[in-house]
């Protein structure tokens, strides 16, 4: 069984493959229900994954503070990672809400 507590290598992976998985562990916690167990491991990934990407962003622009990346989640399990998308889907249903993000990991 992997160990929770570690954390996921993914700085050999390509900028493609990097937001690839990450739409795909999107898409995955978008199908677990709320309060799941494995939730976990697939934010602990996102994490990894966002980690790795604001790291790639501060490299690329010295100085400047790397942008926020994050999945946005709704009440139903729907996820995305586009601002605008998540408020068109909370004006289509208007009994959903955003659920709060897990804080942020140093």
């Amino acid at each position: 069984m992997p160990d929770p507590g570690r954390s996921h290598d993914v700085s050999a992976l390509t900028p493609r493959e990097l937001e690839r998985a990450r739409r795909e562990l999107a898409a995955s916690l978008a199908l677990a229900r709320p309060g799941s167990p494995v939730a976990a491991p697939i934010l602990a990934r996102l994490a990894a994954i966002d980690t790795e990407l604001a790291a790639r962003a501060d490299r690329l622009q010295p100085g400047h503070a790397p942008a926020r990346t994050g999945i946005l989640l709704c009440s139903c399990g729907f996820a995305t990672d586009d601002r605008r998308c998540l408020d068109g889907h909370l004006f289509q249903h208007p009994g959903h809400h955003e659920r709060p993000q897990p804080p942020a990991r140093p």
